[in-house]
């Protein structure tokens, strides 16, 4: 898919902005603050309904402003136009695909492809469990839209027997969403361990096309519970009635979902602590890269790739052959404040942007 146009209002830095971009690439060129990074935002945001970079609605009100409304002009893999409206305002959100309303998130996951990748992702690998479980959530649901649902409801479901675990409950109620809670863990698991197969198996060929620095790197599954993707059913419930006593000690779920996590490991050794951080920059990148595969056979869907200034940590033959993995079917966003960034892309749409953005 390719994205025709953009309308930005109150957004950000932008107060009323609107761009035109081309269908092959777009260069977006400018000094540090100009709005680069705003942009690619805004272009996210009409992909996932949220911000890419894990902002609140309410943080991306352009400053003085009370809502913010975005507009994007795609066209599909079929040639067809897709118009995606998203505003928010303090008391609501507002989502319209083709000028009809939209109930559901993921009524845009299942439309539009959006990848982005920045020099934070580093932190996919020097970071939180959580800012890898967040990733991760987001590549599944682009893939399959239905996790999305599934992960809503599991963490609800999560949110309520925290609640209940702080009370004196009765051993009848807590059964009640001891067995919820197994349902929902037990959908949502196949998800993870279905994408981490897709993605090992793509993982162990692309580093070996990139660079000798790389032999086998592989993304390993951590769950609080042993072999987590891989219980059954009833054995969860085990594992649930079995730790009865300690979680109501504690006051609060001590498994699940939404406490494991995933960890790079590079020759057998968690990249964390061993790799090199050029290593680690070229394996998120990387990792975005087989992202976009995924989704292109998975959905049939080709998708759009924001590059963020992700050059600069990189030496002349790693971008290179970056660029040469990035297929030419997508349509790609480059942004730099260094004007030698054209000598990797030159073929591209330069649009410049400055402080009058």
């Amino acid at each position: 898919m390719k994205l025709n146009s953009i309308e930005l209002r109150n957004f950000r830095s932008y107060t009323k902005r609107s761009f035109d971009f081309d269908q092959t690439g777009n260069l977006l060129i400018g000094a540090n603050g100009s709005g680069k990074t705003n942009l690619l935002e805004a272009i996210a945001y009409t992909s996932i309904g949220k911000s890419i970079r894990y902002h609140s609605d309410h943080d991306l009100v352009q400053i003085g402003a009370s809502a913010f409304a975005l507009t994007g002009e795609y066209q599909t893999d079929l040639m067809t136009n897709l118009k995606v409206y998203l505003s928010y305002d303090s008391k609501h959100k507002i989502l319209k695909i083709n000028d009809e309303l939209m109930k559901q998130l993921s009524d845009l996951f299942a439309r539009v492809k959006v990848i982005y990748c920045a020099p934070d992702d580093i932190g996919l690998i020097n970071g939180s469990p959580r800012v890898r479980r967040q990733y991760f959530d987001m590549a599944i649901s682009q893939i399959f839209p239905a996790y999305l649902g599934i992960l809503r409801n599991y963490l609800h479901i999560v949110e309520q027997r925290n609640r209940l675990l702080k009370t004196t409950c009765q051993k009848a109620e807590k059964r009640v969403w001891d067995h919820r809670f197994v349902e929902t863990l037990y959908a949502l698991y196949p998800y993870r361990k279905h994408y981490l197969e897709m993605l090992n198996s793509q993982l162990a060929h692309s580093f070996a096309h990139l660079s000798g620095d790389f032999s086998e790197v592989q993304v390993r599954y951590v769950g609080v519970i042993r072999d987590a993707l891989n219980q059954k059913f009833d054995s969860l419930k085990a594992h649930v009635e079995a730790m009865d006593n300690k979680e109501i000690l504690c006051q609060r779920c001590l498994y699940g979902a939404h406490l494991d996590d995933f960890v790079f490991d590079m020759d057998g050794n968690n990249m964390r602590s061993f790799a090199s951080q050029g290593q680690k920059r070229i394996a998120v990148i990387i990792l975005k890269l087989i992202q976009a595969g995924l989704v292109t056979s998975q959905t049939g869907i080709k998708p759009i790739l924001l590059y963020d200034d992700i050059f600069a940590e990189l030496d002349s033959r790693h971008s290179e052959r970056i660029r040469d993995l990035s297929s030419k079917d997508y349509q790609i966003f480059v942004a730099s404040p260094k004007e030698d960034i054209m000598d990797i892309w030159g073929s591209m749409k330069v649009i410049r942007l400055g402080d009058d953005a």
